[in-house]
């Protein structure tokens, strides 16, 4: 039992020593989180009285900052003032100090301050920010602009501010100088000002007004605060180039956007735009009203609604493949001025009037259209009516009108005429023709020659005429270029009419109906001279007008003249200048005649001839033309040859062994000669063309050979001219004429001789 005991005693020994253990743990860990505490208090204190020391510092320095607070304050109502003082030296003398600037009290600061801020609240738009400056017995005399009247507190507020704030949208306000503070009695003030005001228009933005107003404002201390209890406004707008240093008229500058936009539609025109392009600055419900006479696919009348006027101008558009305009006004005198555009600026909205009496056009038309080619140049007076859209932020047309006129080009381009083409009749010679006898006709520098045998035969009635009216007529031109393609250019032009008609309809023709070609010689003509046909105009007997140019003609040159021997239509030749020869003439050479057939040369001139070519040669009065292919069968070598090339000579004889015949005295004696050979056994194989510049009236041509007049040779008849056309032979001619006229001056003559043109062959 005793042993047991004691190990029971042992283990509670044990146990006990643990528990001690594990309390003696706990004890150190508490005494030491104890002293942490303590540490950490001590620590916080030391922190709460810095913070308490900063607190300190902090109070002291925002009783300093409302110290200095207090002291702006004050000096925020404070302001200069000008007192006038009047001292009386005498009872007729008076003498004005200013006194030095002085420091107004708060009371007046806050005098003013009310009025600034009844200013600023105006600015504002809101009555929220006037009225709680006014007095309940405020009253308003508003004189000028803007609405003037007399109002109390409720009107002013739902008249004045009410119109005011619902016409103007941004409004800016200064005054122009320091105001002038008064006090009249303790509590009551009078401030005197001149305060400017910018506004803009809510239905018309763009017209910036500006507000020029004297005004005197009671102000009070009523209920401890400082109300305006009078208002005398006198008002008036000035323009706000006035108050803005080169500020421009605000209607001329919106006279300037109202052009832009018209020139906008004139160029839209011009570069032929889409329609809804040139359209842009018409509104959506615009009328266009065109009156007067357009060309043919254009139709005048009233076009309503923007897609209607977009569409006409795409007509227009498709109607021209050019365009060309100018604008303009025209005073009554004729003097060019530029367009006026009147503009009206209101804060109701904005209107203008543009007025163009003369917008000039040249309308070139579209290859198709009816009429083509054709040039139009109309003259257009045109009037457009503009409002202002404020949504669509620009000028709109509402109404346009045109009035249309169309004057001859040349009276704008004057010595650049455009087209059409114009032909004026300058010169003319008219005959009736006999088609067995023939005709020469002369007009200014060219003579033409109807062989005889030669009908007139219209196509289009399918007949033939042995007696008709043949003309040759010259022209000067107006609206002719040079043909496409060349640098030649246009100078004159002339043409043949059968029957008073110059058209391709008809033609010149042998009894067989093949062309007979009437012979053109022109005078003063060079090898740098061609020309071109023209047809397709018409002419009304002094005028031909349109038409153009089809091909360019060949022609036959000599040094100085030159020859056509292909027209047969009655057109239109324009003589054309190149830059470069566009034929050959013969050469001149040296060669010495000698006496043939008892006839003494005095003069002779020698020619080189190309037989391809053909020639023109003019030798003293007589002009002769070598047709081309014209070759020489020359037997007097004594072997026959074919001459291609060959010295072509006319010869002036001696008259004195020439004795008179048949009724007639010698006057010429020429002849031809091949390579300085004169006789008959050389000929061409195509007859050349004489013409003898002499007194036609009772001429006669004979051959001459060594027997002297052999036979009498046929001639035409032109006023002082003579022409043969049978001359083949290189031999002598005798011209003659009738005793009685030899002395006489050269006799006019148009019509044919009383003999029959012979179609013998001679020499």
């Amino acid at each position: 039992m005793a042993k047991g005991s004691s190990i029971v005693f042992g283990v509670v020994v044990v146990i006990l020593l643990i528990v001690a253990a594990l309390g003696f743990y706990e004890y150190s860990i508490a005494n030491s989180n104890y002293l942490t505490a303590e540490s950490s208090l001590s620590a916080l204190s030391s922190s709460s009285a810095a913070l308490q020391s900063s607190y300190s510092q902090l109070a002291h320095n925002y009783s300093v900052l409302e110290q200095m607070y207090s002291s702006l304050m004050q000096k925020t109502v404070t302001s200069t003032v000008t007192v006038t003082q009047t001292v009386t030296a005498t009872s007729t003398q008076s003498i004005t100090t200013t006194s030095a600037p002085i420091t107004i009290s708060p009371s007046e600061g806050g005098a003013l301050a009310a009025v600034m801020q009844f200013y600023d609240g105006i600015a504002i738009e809101s009555p929220a920010d006037v009225l709680p400056f006014l007095a309940p017995n405020f009253t308003a005399t508003i004189t000028g602009e803007p609405f003037p009247g007399t109002y109390n507190y409720m009107t002013f507020n739902t008249t004045w501010l009410a119109d005011f704030f619902g016409t103007y949208e941004t409004v800016y306000f200064y005054t122009t100088a320091l105001p002038t503070i008064t006090m009249l009695s303790n509590g009551t003030y009078e401030v005197t000002d001149v305060v400017q005001y910018f506004v803009a228009p809510t239905s018309d933005p763009i017209y910036l007004q500006v507000f020029n107003a004297s005004n005197t404002i009671i102000v009070q201390n009523i209920g401890g605060k400082l109300l305006m209890t009078k208002l005398i406004w006198n008002g008036n707008e000035v323009l706000p180039s006035t108050v803005i240093a080169g500020y421009p008229s605000q209607h001329q500058m919106q006279a300037n956007q109202i052009l832009e936009e018209y020139l906008w539609e004139v160029n839209s025109l011009g570069a032929e735009f889409p329609g809804n392009v040139t359209a842009k600055y018409f509104a959506p419900n615009a009328v266009l009203q065109i009156n007067g006479v357009l060309p043919p696919a254009l139709k005048n009348g009233t076009y309503s609604g923007l897609s209607n006027i977009a569409n006409f101008f795409n007509q227009w558009d498709n109607n021209f493949i050019f365009v060309l305009e100018y604008l303009q006004d025209l005073t009554p005198s004729g003097v060019a001025i530029p367009p006026t555009v009147q503009v009206n600026l209101s804060p109701n909205g904005n209107n203008a009037t543009l007025t163009v009496n003369d917008t000039v056009i040249f309308g070139f038309l579209n290859k198709g259209i009816t009429g083509f080619p054709a040039i139009y140049d109309m003259h257009i007076s045109v009037t457009s009516y503009y409002v202002y859209n404020s949504t669509a932020m620009e000028w709109q047309i509402e109404k346009q009108i045109w009035n249309v006129q169309e004057v001859p080009i040349p009276s704008d381009t004057v010595y650049y005429p455009l087209g059409p083409a114009t032909f004026n009749v300058v010169a003319e010679d008219t005959v009736t023709v006999n088609a067995t006898q023939g005709a020469v006709l002369q007009a200014g520098n060219i003579i033409t020659v109807i062989q005889p045998g030669t009908y007139a035969y219209n196509m289009k009635l399918n007949k033939t005429f042995s007696v008709y009216n043949f003309s040759l007529i010259i022209f000067s031109m107006t609206g002719v270029y040079p043909p496409n393609g060349t640098d030649l250019t246009p100078l004159y032009a002339f043409a043949f009419a059968i029957n008073g008609q110059i058209s391709p309809v008809w033609s010149l023709v042998t009894n067989a109906m093949k062309p007979s070609p009437a012979y053109t010689i022109v005078m003063g003509g060079n090898p740098y001279w061609t020309s071109w046909t023209w047809f397709g105009g018409t002419f009304n007997g002094t005028t031909y007008v349109g038409g153009s140019y089809k091909f360019a003609d060949h022609w036959i040159y000599g040094q100085g003249v030159m020859a056509n021997i292909q027209f047969f239509k009655p057109v239109i030749w324009i003589f054309e200048s190149s830059p470069t020869p566009v034929g050959v003439a013969p050469t001149p050479v040296l060669m010495t005649p000698s006496p043939v057939f008892g006839l003494n040369p005095v003069a002779s001139y020698t020619y080189e001839v190309n037989a391809t070519y053909g020639g023109v040669i003019q030798a003293g009065n007589i002009i002769t033309i070598i047709k081309p292919g014209s070759y020489v069968i020359a037997n007097s070598t004594g072997t026959p040859m074919n001459l291609t090339t060959y010295n072509f000579s006319e010869i002036f004889y001696q008259l004195n062994n020439v004795p008179n015949y048949n009724g007639g005295t010698p006057v010429l004696a020429f002849a031809y000669a091949i390579n300085g050979y004169v006789g008959t056994k050389d000929f061409s194989t195509q007859p050349w063309i004489t013409i003898i510049m002499t007194p036609s009236n009772g001429a006669k041509m004979y051959t001459w050979l060594a027997s002297g007049y052999v036979f009498q040779d046929p001639i035409l008849y032109g006023n002082g001219v003579v022409v043969n056309l049978t001359f083949f032979r290189p031999v002598p001619w005798i011209l003659t004429l009738p005793v009685s006229s030899t002395s006489s001056s050269t006799s006019s003559m148009s019509s044919m001789s009383s003999s029959t043109y012979s179609s013998t062959v001679g020499y």
